[in-house]
């Protein structure tokens, strides 16, 4: 699982004194943690940790932007740097061709409907591709 490698990565990066590394590395644990906390216990599956990753990772993005923009270069910094570490241990994703191929293909099986369609999607293709991507997407080809 995730959690596991995280764990042992960071171990690896305490003896390499890599402090900070380290600091991110065991806050991304806790946030698995804390959603494993959230679920029956033994239900955590890897889609799970990945979807923890993700939201982790539109966070940071999210925070960057707004350092950016109060001229905090040296917090912009930090965020580039935690952000290439979460996308370190994201599944590669899936490209824009390949989910606009799996949501034509859906749009024919279950018709126009946008929620249905974005939960089949979201099934198929789960923690290889980014939600707002999807949804994009989907919007695109239902009003065609």
């Amino acid at each position: 699982m995730l959690k596991d490698k995280l764990k042992q990565q960071s171990i690896e990066a305490l003896k390499n004194h890599d402090s900070k590394r380290v600091e991110v590395l065991r806050f991304l644990v806790s946030l698995i943690d804390k959603k494993e906390l959230q679920l029956p216990v033994g239900q955590m599956t890897e889609g799970d940790e990945v979807s923890v990753l993700r939201k982790e990772l539109k966070n940071k993005e999210e925070a960057k932007t707004l350092f950016a923009k109060g001229n905090r270069n040296d917090l912009v910094d930090q965020m580039d740097y935690e952000i290439s570490i979460v996308k370190e241990y994201l599944p590669k994703e899936t490209s824009e061709e390949e989910v606009t191929k799996i949501v034509l293909q859906i749009i024919e099986e279950k018709g126009n409907n946008f929620g249905l369609v974005m939960k089949e999607v979201m099934a198929k293709l789960g923690g290889a591709v980014d939600g707002g991507l999807v949804s994009r997407i989907v919007k695109e080809k239902i009003n065609q």
